[in-house]
C-alpha cells in the first residue's frame, strides 16, 4: 500500500509545483479523494483487528492524535516561524499570510474581527474546533496556514464517526449507507437545503471514507475466506497501479456528479483492489517504510515550495517540480526518522 500512497501524495506534490496535467500521475481531487479510501479502509481494518475491549475506543482516539498532530504542529510553528521573520524583516510582504489577511480581512478591529480571528487560531491549532461547522466561512482572508489541511479536518472528523460506524453489522451499515446516499445526495444537495460550510463539505466527502469501509467489510473478508491464487491478487494489484501511474493518458472517463464522484471506474477499481494490495504489501519493509514518507511529503511540500521560491530557486516547470520532489523526499525522510518513528513506536507499544 505504501507505494500507491506515495504516489498519490507525489501527484499532490506535482500539481502544486506546476506541472502540466497532462504530465502527471493523477490529478489532485483524485488523489485526495483516493486517500479518503484508502483511509477508510485502514481504519475498519484496525479497528477490527487491533482496538477491541474496554479502553479501546479512547486508545483509538489516541494513537489518531498521536498519528496527525506532533508532524502537523512542528510544520505549523515552522510556518508560523518564517511568516513573522518575513514579516519583521519586511520580505515579501506581498504573499505574508499576516499581511493577507489584515488586508483581506472584513470589519477590521471590529468586535466580529476579533472573533474571526479567534476562530482562525484556535482552527489551525485543532483544525476540527471552528464556528465553521454552521456558517460559510470567508476563506479570502485565509483558511489555514497550511492550505492542504482542509484534508485533515475531514480525516480527523471521519475518526470521530468511524468507531460507531464499524459496531454496525452488515446489514444496518448497509441501511445507513442508503439513508446517507438518498437523504444528502438525493435530497438536500438538488434542493440546496445546506449551505457550503464545514459540515457539508465533509458530508460531501464522507462517501469516499465509507468506499473504504465497504472494501474491507465486504470484499476483503470475501478475500480472507476464498483461496486466492497469488497471480490474481498480483493482477489487482498491478491494473490499479498501471490506472494511476497512466491516469490522464486513459481518455474515457465516467462521471457520476450526482454523488460527487468524477471518474467511476476507479474508484470501483480501487475498492476492489484495495485489499489485494493490502495483502501483497502489508508485510513488506520497504513498502511500509515508502508509505511512512507519504504523510509528511503531503503535510510538508507547500511550504518547501514557499521557501525554495523566496529563495529565489525557481526555474523552468520541469527543474522546478524535480527540485520541490527531492527537497521535500528528503525532508520528509528526516521527519519519518526523527518525529514519526518514536511517536509510531510509542503508538504500537500502547496496542
Amino acid at each position: 500500500m505504501g507505494i500507491i500512497r506515495l504516489l498519490l501524495a507525489t501527484s499532490v506534490v506535482l500539481f502544486h509545483s506546476g506541472i502540466p496535467s497532462g504530465y502527471n500521475i493523477a490529478n489532485s481531487n483524485v488523489a485526495v479523494f483516493s486517500f479518503f479510501v484508502i483511509s477508510g479502509f485502514y481504519m475498519a481494518f484496525i479497528l477490527d483487528k487491533k482496538y477491541k475491549g474496554p479502553g479501546s475506543l479512547l486508545l483509538f482516539f489516541s494513537n489518531r492524535f498521536l498519528r496527525i498532530f506532533p508532524l502537523y504542529w512542528t510544520i505549523l510553528l515552522i510556518t508560523l516561524g518564517f511568516v513573522l521573520i518575513k514579516l519583521f524583516l519586511h520580505l515579501g510582504t506581498e504573499d505574508n499570510a499576516i499581511i493577507h489577511y489584515l488586508r483581506y480581512s472584513p470589519n477590521l478591529l471590529s468586535p466580529a474581527f476579533y472573533k474571526d480571528l479567534i476562530n482562525l487560531i484556535i482552527r489551525n491549532i485543532t483544525l476540527i474546533l471552528s464556528l465553521d461547522y454552521f456558517r460559510v466561512n470567508n476563506s479570502q482572508p485565509g483558511y489555514l496556514l497550511i492550505p492542504q489541511a482542509w484534508t485533515l479536518q475531514l480525516e480527523l472528523l471521519f475518526y470521530l464517526l468511524v468507531p460507531f460506524i464499524m459496531k454496525m453489522s452488515k446489514k444496518i451499515f448497509v441501511v445507513f449507507l442508503l439513508i446517507y446516499l438518498v437523504g444528502f445526495f438525493g435530497f438536500i444537495v438538488p434542493n440546496q437545503l445546506m449551505s457550503p460550510t464545514l459540515t457539508y463539505i465533509f458530508l460531501s466527502n464522507l462517501i469516499f471514507f465509507l468506499l473504504g469501509i465497504i472494501s474491507y467489510r465486504f470484499i476483503f473478508n470475501f478475500f480472507s475466506t476464498k483461496k486466492f491464487k497469488p497471480l490474481a491478487l498480483k493482477i489487482l494489484f498491478f491494473s490499479f497501479l498501471a490506472y494511476l501511474v497512466f491516469y490522464n493518458l486513459i481518455p474515457i472517463k465516467l462521471p457520476i456528479l450526482a454523488l460527487n464522484i468524477d471518474n467511476f471506474p476507479y474508484y470501483l477499481l480501487l475498492v476492489i483492489a484495495l485489499p489485494a494490495i493490502f495483502i501483497q504489501t502489508s508485510s513488506n519493509v520497504v513498502d511500509n517504510f515508502i508509505g511512512k514518507l507519504s504523510y509528511p511529503v503531503y503535510i510538508m511540500h507547500l511550504f518547501i515550495m514557499k521557501l525554495l521560491s523566496n529563495l529565489g530557486l525557481n526555474s523552468t516547470w520541469l527543474v522546478t517540480c524535480a527540485l520541490v520532489l527531492f527537497v521535500t523526499l528528503y525532508v520528509s525522510y528526516l521527519a519519518v526518522r526523527f518525529i514519526d518513528k518514536p511517536i509510531d513506536n510509542f503508538r504500537q507499544s500502547r496496542v
